[in-house]
């Protein structure tokens, strides 16, 4: 950061960022000129930096719409300041591994549509979250201390759920009362997390409007969840990968009205298709990875449909999602 000095004509900067990858920001006194001089930035991105705090005059930036400390391992707390950027639409601290705590007064943050999280909180500020009325996408990243996620709370505009490296999850309740607008769920390598419901929530309505799932290293997987039968007329893609459990799928699941997209891969014990798979009329890619005898199976089942049996590129709209976990 030595040589790089702030002057009055940059009191008008927009945006800040380090495009270097892997090499962010170091230099807390720049950082504190940012925040005091350049109070009309809409785009601050402090991905891989090492700064340990924030200045509390990042409150100020009234106009900051765009806020990333991506990957900084040092930062332990934020200011609580933070939640006073009444116009942030996005925050992003996946891969701040040290995060002992979320801010306070996160409910403020009005604006907010893309909320990413690594904590190592054991309880996420639930009551806070819930009074996030514009956001739609929530990821919640390498967070192990976390055993469960939504006891209750309402996401009314969330549309994409990222849950993915959280160790000790163990329950993650989904239903149209409490996530309504949900349409797209990747869940990934959370090594107890079991997808069916718990008694204690069995009795909720399940009957959701996901278009895209996707599974990967569930190891508790042994069947899709019966809540997914709440999809029939909306679920478009489905994708299982590196699940090493005996997992059957059901027989239900020719029964989906909207499936274009079923993707199996790195998965040696599903061992057989549903009997009546052809009956997918609306299947139009199917993707069996590295194991011929269920590719075969599949082969006799559908039939003369237009499906394919290749490898395939997944459509735009799941690339777009499962790159961000990548």
């Amino acid at each position: 950061m030595l040589g790089i000095c702030l002057s009055p004509k940059h009191t008008k900067l927009r945006s800040i960022l380090f495009p270097t990858a892997g090499i962010g920001a170091n230099s807390d006194p720049f950082l504190k000129a940012c925040m005091l001089m350049c109070k009309q930035l809409r785009f601050l991105d402090l991905s891989d930096s090492t700064h340990k705090t924030l200045p509390l005059s990042i409150g100020k930036l009234k106009h900051l719409k765009y806020l990333s400390l991506e990957n900084n391992r040092n930062i332990k707390r934020l200011p609580d300041c933070v939640c006073n950027l009444l116009m942030l639409e996005m925050l992003i601290l996946s891969g701040c591994t040290e995060l002992e705590t979320l801010p306070k007064g996160l409910r403020k943050l009005i604006s907010l549509q893309h909320l990413e999280i690594t904590t190592k909180q054991h309880v996420l500020p639930e009551d806070e979250i819930a009074n996030l009325s514009s956001l739609q996408t929530l990821r919640i990243e390498f967070s192990n201390n976390l055993e469960s996620l939504f006891g209750g709370i309402k996401l009314l505009a969330l549309k994409v759920l990222c849950v993915s490296n959280c160790k000790n999850l163990k329950s993650l309740p989904l239903d149209i009362e409490h996530i309504p607008a949900l349409e797209t769920l990747l869940v990934d390598n959370c090594d107890i997390l079991e997808l069916e419901l718990s008694e204690g929530h069995k009795g909720q309505n399940t009957k959701m409007r996901l278009k895209i799932l996707t599974i990967i290293y569930l190891p508790q997987l042994v069947t899709l969840p019966h809540w997914l039968q709440g999809s029939v007329n909306t679920l478009q893609y489905l994708s299982i990968s590196s699940c090493n459990n005996r997992v059957a799928l059901p027989q239900w699941l020719s029964t989906m009205n909207c499936l274009k997209t079923i993707c199996i891969t790195g998965c040696p014990n599903i061992m057989f298709l549903p009997n009546d798979i052809h009956r997918l009329n609306t299947l139009e890619r199917l993707e069996i990875d590295g194991y011929p005898e269920l590719l075969r199976e599949s082969q006799q089942e559908v039939g003369e449909s237009s499906c394919t049996h290749n490898t395939i590129d997944e459509p735009d709209e799941v690339e777009e999602v499962v790159e961000e976990l990548e």
